[in-house]
């Protein structure tokens, strides 16, 4: 896609920072809790937030979470073939562990890739997602060096009595689905459970079709979401929840014996991802809100290998299950009306086991976090600043600062500044002849400027950002180990605009990007320099339609610029018939005129390949 193209679409749209579809007051007024740690509406938050609602992940009907987060201004993907196949998420252009994804407020991830297997978090389990673009060091710490991700689980009833609700689904590639959830209380205590079980014969993900490569490579997946709250009194309520998910992926590879000989197979990965969480929410005096919180997330893989030569004496696949377990205390204080003072503590521990050997197994970090948010009329503060004291690499300080100002009721002007660190993932460090342990924190400063308004008729942004990384650690294929380079600069422009005309609901967004090696002046690699989503969606009486387009510009997929990647465009649509009250039929088709595209390569078997065209029919029904 040339300038000239984009430069008329960005003529087009007049350019939001905002939820999809949100041209009406209700959804303007919108709060999350990600962006500061406290409740705030989106409309006065100090940074660029996306919010996708319940509403919108039914309208859209994504086959999974990275369809969805991709909608997002200034995400970007590559995974690495079909369903379930290893995926890459990019914010902003920076690194893949350098976006912190939650779980209902718990930090997720793999400790020796650094990243989450977003792969485990169906979207039929998820209420919302708030998504912050910018450095959240001086908030979260670690890995929040581009953004945060908060994904809330979903709660499907929350009134008096339970309610049952049964889901299924039929589509191409033998796709087959199945959601049972039940939930209810009273006013004192919400229970919710759920259980989704997902198969699919996928799609051959690499262009290798030597051996048993050529085959379609399947997934199957069973999550289980559960969750409580229970109100002790007005000043006293205690939240629990536990999600597991268990996967099964195909995937193309060599296989080698205990002689080390190569012999064909079909390697698959089995993974396991669990989360459990248990927080409490205390109002010692009307002003102060003390939060209390204890969690775990583990990260389960296991390498297996079906040996297609019977005579072939196989060896066991790799092992990695990882812990995470973070213990956490805030204080807010609300100071008059207009000033919030948050105080807080946080212990992370991660750990690591496996059966290759890793020089260290476990690492703690503690950090001490605090913020004040204040309104002088027209103007809004946010200062903040964080010190983590990692066991491996000693001190870390980082810091934030955002101010706001409305030049009328209806446009405001935002400039923000925040500071980023992220330390090395024990793969970087100690995986067997891969890593480096030499290697040093990354740091980053950020700055950016949004002008945004919010009317009637719906809501506008333009930012521009400017993210400079030190220390960067990236693959390098040439060399087949991570690099640390002396850093990389980060900038772009972000649009969006969010409407309603003729009742029809839009949304479109616009990334500019330059991701570039500070040193030699090239691209990072995978990083496209633009794309573009536009969102189209209606509802009357029984009926709901949706439509949507996504581009995406040309990229490389090596450090040295030589290896171009083309850019692709995406065209889904989706319906939806409301029969009663207890029967709702929903149709979904993507790639429609089934585009094949490259997001990746591997160094063996070629390209990885997309999915192409699908269909998904869904029933759900709600007895009353």
């Amino acid at each position: 896609m040339n300038n000239t193209r984009l430069a008329a679409i960005g003529s087009i749209f007049t350019l939001a920072s905002s939820p999809l579809f949100a041209a009406d007051e209700s959804h303007i007024e919108t709060t999350i809790v990600t962006a500061t740690r406290t409740e705030q509406s989106v409309a006065d938050i100090l940074a660029p937030v996306t919010v996708f609602e319940r509403a919108d992940i039914e309208r859209i009907q994504p086959a999974d979470l990275q369809e969805l987060l991709s909608r997002a201004v200034g995400v970007s993907f590559v995974r690495n073939g079909g369903r379930g196949a290893s995926t890459s998420l990019f914010l902003r252009g920076n690194q893949s562990n350098h976006t912190l994804v939650l779980i209902d407020g718990v930090r997720i991830g793999s400790a020796t890739l650094g990243s989450p297997s977003l792969t485990n978090l169906p979207p039929e389990l998820i209420e919302r997602v708030e998504i912050v673009r910018g450095s959240r060091s001086s908030l979260y710490g670690s890995e929040a060096i581009g953004g945060v991700i908060n994904i809330i689980t979903r709660k499907y009833h929350d009134t008096d009595g339970l309610q049952p609700m049964l889901q299924l689904g039929v589509g191409t590639q033998g796709t087959q689905k199945a959601l049972v959830a039940i939930s209810g209380g009273d006013e004192q205590t919400q229970v919710n459970i759920s259980v989704l079980r997902e198969e699919t014969d996928g799609v051959d993900n690499t262009s290798s079709k030597s051996g048993v490569s050529g085959d379609d490579d399947g997934f199957e997946q069973t999550a289980v979401n559960a969750s409580i709250s229970h109100k002790i009194s007005d000043a006293a309520e205690l939240f629990a929840f536990y999600q597991n998910s268990k996967t099964e992926s195909d995937y193309d590879n060599s296989c080698y014996d205990a002689s080390f000989a190569n012999f064909e197979c079909s390697p698959y990965t089995d993974g396991e991802v669990s989360i459990a969480n248990i927080r409490g929410e205390f109002r010692p005096m009307e002003n102060w809100l003390l939060t209390l919180s204890a969690g775990e997330s583990k990260d389960q893989s296991t390498i297996d290998y079906r040996y297609v030569d019977p005579a072939a004496v196989g060896i066991s696949g790799d092992t990695f299950d990882t812990t995470r377990r973070i213990y956490s205390v805030q204080n807010d204080w609300m100071i008059g009306k207009h000033h919030v003072i948050t105080v807080g503590f946080e212990r992370l521990l991660d750990s690591v086991e496996s059966n290759l050997s890793y020089d260290e197994q476990s690492r703690g970090n503690k950090a001490y976090f605090a913020q004040w948010q204040a309104e002088f009329g027209p103007v809004d503060l946010t200062i903040g600043g964080r010190n983590d004291d990692n066991n491996q690499f000693g001190s870390n300080d980082t810091g934030n600062a955002s101010a706001g100002f409305d030049i009328s009721d209806a446009i405001k002007i935002i400039a923000s500044y925040g500071e980023g660190f992220n330390a090395p993932t024990f793969n970087d460090l100690y995986y067997p002849f891969y890593g480096v342990a030499t290697l040093e924190p990354e740091t980053s400063e950020n700055i950016e400027l949004e002008l945004r308004g919010n009317h009637r008729w719906g809501s506008w942004s333009v930012g521009r950002f400017k993210n400079d990384v030190d220390n960067l650690i990236q693959y390098n294929p040439a060399t087949f180990g991570p690099d640390q380079i002396e850093g990389a600069e980060i900038k772009g422009w972000e649009f969006s605009v969010s409407s309603a005309i003729q009742n029809w609901s839009i949304d479109a967004n616009i990334s500019l990007l330059n991701a570039r090696d500070a040193n030699t002046g090239l691209d990072l690699r995978r990083r496209a320099d633009k794309q573009a989503n536009l969102d189209i969606g209606r509802e009357w009486q029984h009926w709901g339609v949706s439509g949507s387009l996504r581009l995406v510009s040309s990229r490389y997929e090596d450090t040295a610029n030589t290896d171009e990647l083309g850019g692709y465009g995406l065209v889904d649509s989706a319906v939806s018939y409301r029969v009663n009250d207890q029967v709702k039929l929903q149709l979904a088709l993507k790639n429609i005129f089934d585009k094949e595209y490259v997001s990746a390569r591997s160094f063996s078997f070629g390209d990885y390949l997309s999915i192409g065209r699908e269909a998904m029919l869904t029933i759900t029904y709600t007895p009353k």
